[in-house]
């Protein structure tokens, strides 16, 4: 008998002995009215509201309001999506330069990762663990059509949390894009974060045409790396993908250093 996606996780994550509390609040606010798990309610729960309030409040003004910044590019192009991101992270006054902005959702689909690193992580961790699921009940994971849906109906269902998500979700035929309200929008390129105005007048003056990989990974390059000049808050290691159509999945290039002065 073919247990219930939601179960089978449930189960997995007990079975390992750390469930963790925020993915069980998640898989229960998309299957809120399922007997099975209101059957498990005794063994794991939602964080209580006045529990999250509470270790909100003892991080500080100071923390919790630090700045942030990022760039990630992704377009669409003749022959599949590229797409390309920096590396810095911040907390405050703390600046990190090695974060991984790329995720992987599945071995077609791909996620990046703009705004809080905690929530983007969180909920593209859950959507690659959703993906696989689906591939061993249906045979294939999930494409960037139906993830981009299915992050989308999990963040509106916990909208007004506040969450800082701003995610691009794509494969080699579709780009989305997601934030943190649940809204999904199609298209065919975007770019997001602090240092988006800098790389869109990049991206804008260059897709024309585009039939060839090495020429689209050498524009989202030059966009994110345009940003990381420009932007405080941009900068680290830049990471590139791409999806290739009729390929059996993404490939990830090496990383290279963001420049410190662009030739203009």
């Amino acid at each position: 008998m073919r247990l219930p996606a939601a179960l089978l996780l449930l189960l997995c994550a007990r079975a390992s002995g750390d469930a963790p509390l925020e993915l069980v609040a998640q898989l229960r606010a998309v299957q809120r009215d399922s007997p099975l798990l209101d059957s498990m309610k005794d063994d794991v729960a939602d964080v209580p509201p006045h529990e999250l309030a509470q270790a909100r409040a003892s991080l500080g003004d100071d923390v919790t309001r630090g700045f942030h910044g990022t760039t990630t590019v992704a377009f669409q192009y003749e022959g599949g999506t590229v797409c390309c991101v920096d590396s810095r992270a911040s907390l405050g006054t703390f600046v990190g330069s090695s974060a991984e902005k790329i995720i992987p959702i599945s071995k077609k689909t791909l996620g990046t990762m703009a705004g809080s690193a905690a929530d983007c992580v969180s909920w593209l961790r859950l959507l690659s663990a959703l993906s696989k699921l689906h591939e061993l009940e249906n045979g294939a994971p999930l494409r960037a059509s139906q993830a981009a849906r299915t992050l989308g109906s999990l963040l509106r269902r916990r909208r007004g949390d506040d969450y800082g998500v701003g995610t691009m979700v794509f494969d080699s035929d579709a780009l989305y894009y997601v934030d943190g309200e649940g809204y999904e929008l199609k298209g065919s390129a975007f770019a997001v974060g602090s240092g988006s105005v800098y790389a869109y007048p990049a991206l804008e003056a260059n897709l024309d045409g585009l039939v060839d990989a090495a020429a689209a990974l050498e524009i989202a390059e030059r966009a994110v790396a345009t940003a990381a000049v420009r932007d405080a808050y941009s900068g680290g290691l830049l990471n590139l993908c791409v999806a290739e159509k009729g390929a059996e999945g993404w490939r990830r290039l090496l990383r290279r250093h963001a420049p410190v002065l662009l030739n203009t």
